[in-house]
């Protein structure tokens, strides 16, 4: 999958939702191997930057599992 670009609107413990360009909600789980702490989520959260996250490839899954995390300019 493609990274997906958006900005942080939920964050609680290893889990948030990205609000994408068009409008979209979607759900993260950090994955183990993330260099995002769990505890780093929440000062994303409130700085509302945009961020582009690319999902494990899964299959059958509700929420992406998010590998890498990118801090993006405005």
């Amino acid at each position: 999958m493609q990274s997906i670009v958006g900005t942080m609107i939920i964050a609680q413990e290893e889990r948030f939702q990205l609000l994408d360009r068009d409008g979209v909600g979607h759900q993260f789980l950090l994955h183990y191997r993330s260099p995002v702490e769990a505890d780093e989520l929440s000062p994303l959260l409130h700085r509302r930057v945009r961020v582009s996250y690319r999902p494990a490839e899964e299959a059958d899954i509700i929420g992406h599992i998010a590998v890498h995390i990118d801090l993006l300019e405005d």
